[in-house]
């Protein structure tokens, strides 16, 4: 029985790497261990992290300044140790903010004549001080305008007001270091992931934690991403460093959990709320596979491989997407220390119109509250532009200097779409779905699957089409070119059917190989579990016992290396001492040489005295 193919818009969706041209070449990456994405973007610049020296600094580049930076280009630079994270501000693509090493938060503006200036930026609009050690993430409040969340290594989440430079809300009960933070769509939560593998939603106001559930296993840290109003992310590892991601609900009650791969790299997630299409690329790796969530599933699509592998991704924001050319997302890929490499992922459509049923409302990047409100309590939803603005006017830049967005482009959200229900309660009417000019271009890079789905009323042809056409009474004969013609369209009509057949026949085949190879791949995946865990059961089979005994032997090793120390240690004094009294009866024995010398030579003289006087004794008897 043929498998059937999940119908989706996005299931062709294919990602292309920017040329060397068009990529940010000549930059200085910084090389920070700190897991971190390294890069952030909006409609107007990209920022990266600096590798700088006696400090901490990182740079904004505008998207149209491509190619090769220059270098003495300015850089961000008032942080007395390293970046480890920025984010712009969803109202304000001028301002961004930063946390470092040096405990402090930064608000800073990017100034009007960036592209002209030769010296750095040394002077922040905001200075946000309170974090007791390095501030590791900082993220922005996707509703109310000015308030900021910056987690640091002290086992805070700290909410800021920006514009009044005071903390609001202290987020805390966290065992050991925070490895990540997310708000979610209306800004009234955020989750965070925690080095003591635990996973937190609390509430951003009253600092409450309302859930909490112990998460992935690994001892590696892991990250979360919120996939609508009321189901999470998370990507992390196992105890057996298998990567995964988990799905969860609201409660943070586990909704499906997906073994990916086993490697290193921490796994980044990233989600379009707009395609609901959740992006997964790991660190170290050159790939990024994407899935579409629905019905509290993730369908695998398809993956972007790439020889070169990424330190880190910033996303761009929907609002400054190229939807003429039916892109969906776009991610910045710091390829190398010193490349930023752009990655578009489109739909192929070749289309002359706007495409609504792929392109749902936007964030349109306006408050909806301001700080004072939104500390007192008030909720709304974000506000929504019609991506046709887009379509129409290209990317939207927001804040300083940016005209002004009409009203009419909004798009009134009342409450947010729950991403568990169904995918056909959620999908564009068909009275509101776009008809497709006539003889418009075949889409590009369609898959051999789509190529052979027809419609039902070209698969299944009438028995009168099978058939030579009877010819009906008629008082005069057709002519003998029209039967001809008859017998010729029904021969082609016959041989129309069979290739249709055929290529059906391919297509299942193609599907059940593929499946195939997934249950192998999937086997395979199984026995390498296997494996690891049996590796780590042999790992650790030794008993108390033997350890104890091993423990002992080692000890008694030691004490004995202690004795024979002790021992050589006195082996070498007595050594030195006879050494000493070896030098002394040497120098003795010198001396008496010496004095034995001179006795000898006085005992000579002596002789030879006594020998003199003999002699005169002899003469003088001889005389006598």
């Amino acid at each position: 029985m043929a498998s059937v193919v999940r119908a989706s818009k996005y299931r062709h969706v294919f990602g292309t790497a920017a040329k060397r041209e068009d990529s940010f070449e000549n930059l200085r990456v910084a090389t920070s261990a700190w897991d971190s994405n390294f890069v952030t973007a909006n409609p107007k610049y990209v920022a990266v992290n600096w590798a700088a020296s006696g400090g901490g600094a990182f740079c904004v580049v505008p998207q149209a300044l491509t190619g090769k930076l220059r270098s003495d280009f300015p850089v961000f630079s008032a942080h007395q140790g390293a970046v480890l994270d920025t984010a712009f501000s969803p109202f304000d693509d001028n301002v961004i903010a930063s946390g470092a090493e040096d405990h402090q938060v930064m608000i800073w503006r990017v100034p009007a004549d960036l592209e002209e200036r030769e010296e750095d930026v040394t002077e922040p609009i905001k200075v946000l001080r309170g974090h007791g050690r390095k501030v590791g993430h900082v993220a922005w409040n996707p509703v109310a305008e000015g308030v900021l969340a910056a987690s640091s290594s002290d086992n805070t989440v700290r909410i800021w007001d920006v514009e009044s430079a005071e903390v609001r809300q202290t987020l805390g009960g966290f065992g050991d270091t925070v490895m990540s933070i997310a708000w979610n769509p209306d800004g009234t939560q955020l989750a965070a992931t925690c080095r003591d593998k635990k996973l937190r939603i609390f509430d951003a106001r009253t600092g409450r934690v309302e859930h909490e559930a112990v998460s992935h296993t690994g001892i590696k840290g892991s990250r979360v991403v919120w996939l609508g109003a009321d189901r999470l992310a998370t990507t992390g590892f196992s105890r057996t460093s298998g990567r995964e991601v988990w799905v969860w609900d609201a409660a943070l009650a586990p909704v499906m959990r997906m073994d990916v791969d086993t490697s290193a790299g921490m796994l980044m997630p990233f989600y379009d709320a707009g395609t609901r299409v959740l992006y997964v690329a790991g660190k170290g790796d050159g790939n990024i596979r994407y899935y579409e969530f629905a019905d509290d599933k993730l369908h695998f699509l398809s993956e972007l491989q790439s020889p070169e592998p990424q330190r880190g991704l910033g996303v761009l924001p929907r609002r400054g997407i190229d939807v003429q050319r039916c892109e969906v997302m776009r991610f910045y890929k710091v390829a190398s220390n010193s490349l930023v490499e752009p990655i578009s992922f489109r739909v192929p459509r070749k289309a002359e119109s706007f495409q609504s049923d792929i392109y749902p409302p936007a964030h349109a990047g306006c408050p909806s509250l301001s700080a004072e409100e939104y500390f007192a309590g008030k909720c709304a939803q974000p506000k929504m532009v019609d991506m046709e603005v887009i379509y129409r006017d290209g990317p939207l830049v927001v804040g300083a200097g940016a005209p002004p967005v009409q009203s009419s482009a909004f798009v009134t959200v009342s409450a947010p779409v729950s991403v568990s229900a169904p995918v056909a309660q959620r999908s564009t009417p068909a009275s509101q779905q776009p008809t497709p000019a006539t003889g418009s271009p075949a889409p590009e890079r369609q898959s051999p699957v789509s190529q052979t789905r027809t419609p039902a009323s070209q698969t299944q042809t009438p028995a009168s089409q099978n058939q030579t056409p009877q010819r009906q009474p008629s008082p005069a004969p057709e002519p003998a070119e029209l039967i001809s013609l008859r017998e010729e369209t029904a021969r082609l009509q016959l041989a129309l059917n069979q290739a249709q057949k055929a290529a059906t026949d391919a297509s299942t085949r193609e599907r059940t190989t593929q499946q195939q190879l997934d249950d192998a791949s999937r086997q395979l995946s199984e026995h390498e579990q296997t494996a690891r865990k049996l590796q780590a059961q042999i790992d650790a089979g030794i008993s108390a016992d033997q350890l104890h005994a091993v423990e002992s032997k080692l000890q008694a090793a030691v004490n004995d290396a202690d004795s024979l120390r002790a021992d050589l240690d006195r082996a070498s004094t007595q050594a030195e001492e006879y050494r000493r009294k070896l030098e002394q009866a040497t120098n003795k024995a010198s001396e008496h040489e010496k004095t034995s010398a001179g006795l000898q030579k006085d005992l000579q003289t002596a002789i030879q005295a006594a020998n003199a006087l003999a002699l005169a004794a002899e003469k003088a008897v001889d005389n006598l």
